[in-house]
C-alpha cells in the first residue's frame, strides 16, 4: 500500500478509536486513538510503514501505561468514603436492642442515629459494635463489647413524652380534687 493510503486508515483510525471513547467508559480505546494519532502524523511526514507502526504500537503502549497509571491513582481504596460508607469500620453504640426476631434495633455512631441489623444473636442497649456494612437504609453490626455496668438507658423523646403524660394527669387529678375541697358543694339532694 502507498502511503498516501495509509495517512487515511491512520486518521480514520484515530478518529473511530477517539469517538468510540466517548461512547464507551474506562479508557480502553484512548490509548489505540493516540497510537493511530502518532502513525497517522508519521504518515503525513512521509516516514515508511515500519515507522508507522513502530509509533502505532509504541504510542499505544506508551499511553496505556501512563492512562492505567493516573486511573490506578483514582481507584485507591485509601480516599474518603462519602455519604453512609463513612461509617463502616467505626464503633457505635446500641440505644435500642438489637433483634432480628423482633425487628428492632437502633444504634449511635458519631452524632446520628441508624436502624441497626445483626447477623448473629440480640445485642442489648448499651453494647459497643463496629459497623460493617451498609444494608439499604440499615448499617450491618458486629458485636464486639457488651454495656458498661454504669449504663444508663436511652429514652427516645416519644418514651420520655408518654411516660411524663400519665404523670401530668394524675397531678391534675390532684388539681381538681384540690379544688373540690376549698370549694364546698352547696346543694343538698332533693328528697322527694
Amino acid at each position: 500500500m502507498d502511503n498516501e493510503l495509509w495517512r487515511w486508515v491512520w486518521v480514520i483510525t484515530a478518529l473511530v478509536m477517539g469517538l468510540g471513547e466517548i461512547f464507551t467508559a474506562g479508557f480502553f480505546l484512548l490509548p489505540f486513538a493516540i497510537g493511530a494519532a502518532l502513525a497517522a502524523m508519521a504518515a503525513w511526514l512521509d516516514f515508511h510503514g515500519g515507522v508507522q507502526w513502530l509509533l502505532f504500537f509504541g504510542g499505544t503502549a506508551v499511553s496505556l501505561l501512563i492512562l492505567r497509571r493516573f486511573m490506578g491513582r483514582q481507584d485507591r481504596p485509601d480516599d474518603l468514603p462519602v455519604g453512609a460508607n463513612r461509617y463502616i469500620g467505626l464503633p457505635a453504640r446500641v440505644i435500642e436492642t438489637i433483634d432480628i426476631v423482633e425487628n428492632t434495633g437502633r444504634v449511635r455512631v458519631e452524632s446520628d442515629e441508624w436502624r441497626a441489623v445483626a447477623e448473629t444473636g440480640p445485642i442489648e442497649e448499651g453494647s459497643v459494635v463496629r459497623v460493617t456494612a451498609l444494608r439499604g437504609t440499615k448499617l450491618l453490626v458486629e458485636f464486639v463489647e457488651p454495656p458498661p455496668p454504669d449504663y444508663v438507658p436511652h429514652h427516645s423523646p416519644p418514651a420520655a413524652v408518654a411516660a411524663a403524660e400519665p404523670a401530668q394527669e394524675s397531678a391534675e387529678g390532684d388539681a381538681d380534687a384540690d379544688e373540690g375541697e376549698q370549694a364546698p358543694d352547696t346543694e343538698a339532694p332533693r328528697s322527694e
